[in-house]
């Protein structure tokens, strides 16, 4: 595989992405480092501007696809920083979605449940 990925877990536990009313502010999910990615490069990349914050790209999230997240990751491939999500949709299959960190675009779609 020629795609170097470096990825922050987030553990969520089951976010619904059921809209909401009104949006409201909460506090980001504790991350936990893995690749030698750690949450302090992920909030220095926000402080930054190098990157969306995770509060502004769950609302794109939101926007788009209803379900549960199971998955969060913050990934480099090649050279672009990404949130890669695993999505439970409410009809129970399982899809990845990879938003680019500094422009919120949605780059990829995959149903995982067709591999």
């Amino acid at each position: 595989m020629n795609t170097r990925a470096l990825a922050i877990l987030v553990t969520l536990g089951l976010v619904g992405l059921a809209p909401a009313a009104a949006p409201q502010a909460q506090p980001l999910p504790q991350l936990e480092p893995e690749d030698g990615l750690d949450a302090g490069f992920a909030r220095s990349a926000v402080l930054r501007g190098e990157i969306l914050s995770l509060d502004k790209i769950l609302g794109i999230l939101r926007a788009n696809f209803d379900g549960e997240i199971v998955e969060i990751q913050l990934e480099l491939e090649e050279g672009i920083l990404t949130y890669e999500f695993d999505l439970l949709s409410p009809e129970g299959r399982l899809f990845e979605v990879e938003i680019e960190a500094a422009t919120g675009k949605i780059l990829e779609v995959e149903d995982e449940d067709d591999d």
